[in-house]
C-alpha cells in the first residue's frame, strides 16, 4: 500500500502530500492543500510562481495546527501553567487524557499524546512532499532553488525539533521518495541531524525585512539557540552548548528585531505589524478549515463568556492557569491582566452579572476547587465548578469572532531571544551583568520603568521572567524540564500528585503509529510495543 502512494506519474499533489504523511506515521486523509492545484499531475506542477507558492503554502500551513489541543496539552498542561480540569457534569473528563497529562500518568494511547504525534509526523511528511515537488522543478532559478527549499528544511526541522523535544527518540524521514518503514533514532542522533542542517540552511532562508510568516535567518538562528540551549537537559553530548547558544542569540539580535514599547502589540488583533515577531502563523477570522483555523477561545472561554466579551463565540469551557502560576504575577505587573481573564463577567448589553446554568456568579477564580464526591476511576481527580479557573485572554477577542481567531500566533518572538541569551550567559560562566541588563529590558517593558529592575539576576529569575512573559506560548514544558521544575505543578490544592520518575522526560510514542509502523521502539520506562 505505501508503495502505491509513491508512484505513478499522474499523481495528484494532494496524494503526494498525503502519502509523505502515511510513509511517517499513520493513514491520513487531511486536506493539506485546497481546491486549486489538487487535480494537477505532479510532474507539470511548479512551473509558475503561483503554483511554487502553493506547493510552499501547506508546509507553512502546518504552523497553524502548532497551537491544537494536543500539543497545548502536551507543552502548557503537562507542565505548570496550564490544566483542562473536569467541569461539573463531566465536561472535558474524555476518558481522563487531561487527568493523565496533569498526574503525569499517561500512556502511549493518551489521546492527546497520540494528537500531537500525528499533528508533527504529517507536518514532516507535507514538508518532505513539498520539497521534492520544488527540487524536482526546471521552472526556478538557482536562487529561487535555494531559498525555497530552505524555507522548507527549516520548517521541517522546526517539527523534527518538536517531536525530538518531545519524544526524544523517533523516525528520522527525510527522503520523500524512501518507501521503508522507518526506525527509531536515538535523541543524540537526531540532535546531531537538526544542528548541521538548520546551520547548513540558516543564511539562504529570507531576511527580517519582508520575512513575516516566513522561516527566516532569524527563525533559523532562533531555533538553533534553542537546539543549543536545551542539549544539556535533553542529555545529549554538545561542546559549548550555551556559548552556541548565546552567539546564536547574537546574530538574532544584530538583524534589527526590537521589544515593542507596548507587550500587547505581540498579541493584538493587528499583530502581524510587530518587529518583535521572528516566526509566525498568520489566522483570519475568515479561516474555514477545520485543522487551520485558530479556536483558542472555544477551548478556553466559558459557555456564557460571549456575553461580556460582546461576540459570537460558542466555547467549550477547558483549559485555564493553574493556580500558583497566576500568583506569581504580582498585581501591578500589567501583563497579569493582559493574560489571564480573571473576575466577576458582566453582561455587556445589560451590565448585570451573568450566571452559569449551574447557578453560580459566572466568576473566573484564580484558585480551582475540586469538589468533594466527585472523584473519577479510583484517583484524587475530581470535578470542579464551571466557572473556575483564569482563562486565557492574552490575544484579545474580537467583536467580530465567530468561529476563528484573526489574531496570528507567534511562534518565536524577540523576547524569548533577550531571555535565551541571558540563560545561557549565566549557565556558561559568562557576563551577569548583561544577563541582568538583558532580562531587565524585558522587565521595564512589561511595567513601564525601571523600578522593578533586577540588581543581580539569578537562573530562578530567569525562570521566573519566562513565565510572567511567555505563558500561553508554548514553552513551559521545555523550561520546566531544563529548571529542573517538571515533576511539580502549580495546583497543590487539587492533591493530584504527580509522578516524577525520570522517564516521564519523555513522552511515549503513540500506539497508533506503532499499529502503522513495527518498527517504532517505545520510549525506555513504559511498556514495550507488543
Amino acid at each position: 500500500e505505501m508503495s502505491a502512494s509513491l508512484v505513478g506519474s499522474e499523481m495528484c499533489i494532494r496524494d503526494r502530500f498525503t502519502g509523505a504523511a502515511l510513509m511517517f506515521s499513520m493513514p491520513s486523509c487531511t486536506d493539506l492543500d485546497e481546491t486549486v492545484y489538487d487535480k494537477i499531475p505532479a510532474e507539470n506542477f511548479g512551473k509558475t510562481d503561483g503554483e511554487i507558492n502553493s506547493i510552499i503554502g501547506p508546509a507553512y500551513n502546518t504552523f497553524k495546527r502548532y497551537f491544537s489541543d494536543a500539543c497545548i496539552a502536551l507543552s502548557e498542561c503537562s507542565g505548570d501553567m496550564a490544566v483542562v480540569p473536569t467541569r461539573k457534569g463531566g465536561d472535558w473528563y474524555d476518558g481522563g487524557q487531561y487527568r493523565e497529562i496533569y498526574m503525569h500518568t499517561w500512556t502511549s494511547q493518551t489521546s492527546v499524546i497520540k494528537g500531537a504525534w500525528s499533528t508533527a509526523s504529517e507536518a514532516i511528511g507535507t514538508c518532505n512532499a513539498n520539497l521534492k515537488v520544488v527540487e524536482s522543478s526546471d521552472f526556478l532559478s538557482d536562487e529561487q532553488m535555494s531559498l525555497y527549499t530552505s524555507e522548507i528544511r527549516g520548517i521541517r526541522a522546526f517539527w523534527i525539533y518538536k517531536m525530538m523535544d518531545d519524544w526524544g527518540n523517533i523516525p528520522l524521514v527525510t527522503d520523500y521518495a524512501d518507501k521503508e518503514l522507518p526506525v527509531c533514532q536515538p535523541r543524540q542522533a537526531v540532535f546531531d541531524w537538526l544542528i548541521k542542517e538548520v546551520t547548513e540552511i540558516a543564511e539562504t532562508c529570507p531576511g527580517r525585512e519582508n520575512g513575516y510568516a516566513k522561516f527566516t535567518k532569524g527563525a533559523a538562528y532562533t531555533l538553533l539557540s534553542k537546539l543549543y540551549l536545551n542539549a544539556e537537559a535533553w542529555g545529549v553530548s554538545c561542546n559549548n552548548a550555551y556559548q552556541m547558544a548565546a552567539e546564536c542569540c547574537d546574530k538574532v539580535m544584530a538583524m534589527g528585531y526590537i521589544l515593542e514599547p507596548d507587550f500587547k502589540a505581540n498579541f493584538s488583533l493587528t499583530n502581524e505589524s510587530s518587529r518583535e515577531a521572528i516566526l509566525a502563523a498568520p489566522f483570519s477570522e475568515t479561516d474555514t478549515d477545520k485543522d487551520n483555523r485558530w479556536q483558542l477561545m472555544n477551548r478556553t472561554l466559558h459557555y456564557k463568556d460571549q456575553l461580556a466579551l460582546s461576540n459570537g463565540v460558542s466555547a467549550w469551557n477547558g483549559v485555564c492557569a493553574q493556580p500558583e502560576y497566576v500568583k506569581l504575577f504580582s498585581d501591578d505587573d500589567p501583563r497579569k491582566e493582559a493574560t489571564f481573564l480573571i473576575g466577576q463577567m458582566y453582561n455587556a448589553s445589560t451590565g448585570e452579572p451573568i450566571e452559569t446554568d449551574h447557578g453560580f456568579l459566572l466568576n473566573h477564580t484564580i484558585d480551582v476547587t475540586m469538589l468533594a464526591g466527585t472523584e473519577y476511576d479510583g484517583t484524587t481527580w475530581g470535578a470542579v465548578n464551571q466557572h473556575d479557573g483564569a482563562r486565557c485572554q492574552k490575544w484579545p477577542y474580537s467583536t467580530t469572532l465567530t468561529d476563528a481567531m484573526g489574531n496570528d500566533f507567534h511562534v518565536f518572538r524577540y523576547a524569548d531571544v533577550l531571555l535565551m541569551k541571558a540563560e545561557a550567559l549565566l549557565r556558561s560562566g559568562g557576563s551577569a551583568s548583561e544577563a541582568t541588563s538583558l532580562v531587565n529590558q524585558v522587565r521595564e517593558r512589561a511595567f513601564g520603568d525601571s523600578n522593578h529592575n533586577y540588581a543581580t539576576v539569578t537562573l530562578d529569575d530567569i525562570l521566573l521572567e519566562r513565565r510572567l512573559e511567555l505563558s500561553w506560548e508554548m514553552h513551559n514544558r521545555q523550561d520546566d524540564i531544563r529548571f529542573g521544575a517538571y515533576d511539580k505543578g502549580m495546583w497543590a490544592a487539587s492533591n493530584c500528585v504527580r509522578k516524577t520518575d525520570d522517564y516521564l522526560k519523555l513522552f511515549p510514542i503513540s500506539q497508533d503509529a506503532y499499529q502503522s509502523n513495527d518498527k517504532l521502539t517505545q520510549n525506555p520506562g513504559y511498556p514495550a510495543f507488543k
